[in-house]
């Protein structure tokens, strides 16, 4: 019986990033959807509640959420290979937008 030949390079088999595999619509929305998420209940704790402490909370959620789904559509629209030009450009205009938004709800909490 024959044995396989190595591969052409002489070196281990290529595997692919895992990251690339994680870039999919689903999760890129699913992450969008967590940040929007933690700014929406921030707006609701500062509309609720005018305390010092809480507003800490709620200045921590903005941040994280803003952070979290910028960070996801960044990521769609730099590195995924299955969307086309306009839904990477699209990705990174909602990304800024975001960011803007959410420094505006900071500075609301304030």
């Amino acid at each position: 019986m024959g044995s396989q030949p190595p591969p052409p390079y002489g070196g281990m088999p290529y595997y692919p990033s895992p990251i690339e595999g994680m870039l999919t619509r689903r999760n890129v929305f699913a992450l969008n959807a967590l940040g929007l998420l933690g700014i929406y209940l921030a707006v609701l704790i500062r509309s609720l509640n005018g305390d010092v402490t809480v507003r800490g909370l709620a200045h921590f959620l903005v941040i994280s959420g803003a952070m979290l789904a910028a960070l996801a559509s960044l990521a769609g629209g730099l590195g995924s290979k299955r969307t086309s030009d306009m839904q990477n450009l699209g990705l990174l205009i909602w990304a800024g937008v975001l960011l803007h938004v959410s420094w505006a709800i900071f500075a609301w909490i304030g």
